[in-house]
């Protein structure tokens, strides 16, 4: 009966971790590796990421490129999981050609949002 009782315990609390992930707290959009390596520098061109991943939220301009920012951040549920904060980088030239493309991972520092600045995002 103890092993029983044991076992629906530890059971029970792997699918309660397993399901937190869902309770997460997700901003920005999430751009994996494979979309991002989808794209060809010399011949994508802006319309074509818009048209993957929809509209940058952050566009500057920096030593003649334009550079767009997707920005995604995952504050996990779960005491002691990993926080995640990544910016999508594209540089495009004038022509709207891409230029380049990368991930960057944030640090922590004052975002101007509340819950990532105490989360330590």
């Amino acid at each position: 009966m103890k092993i029983a009782g044991a076992f629906a315990v530890a059971a029970l609390t792997v699918a309660a971790m397993a399901g937190c992930s869902a309770l997460d707290h997700k901003t920005g959009t999430q751009i994996s590796q494979e979309t991002l390596n989808s794209f060809t520098k010399g011949k994508t061109r802006r319309e074509d990421v818009i048209a993957a991943i929809g509209q940058p939220p952050k566009k500057s301009e920096v030593m003649g490129k334009e550079v767009w920012n997707y920005t995604f951040t995952r504050i996990a549920a779960m005491p002691f999981q990993p926080n995640e904060h990544e910016d999508a980088v594209f540089e495009f030239d004038k022509k709207g050609i891409l230029l380049n493309a990368y991930k960057t991972s944030g640090s922590a520092g004052q975002s101007g949002n509340a819950l990532l600045d105490a989360a330590g995002m």
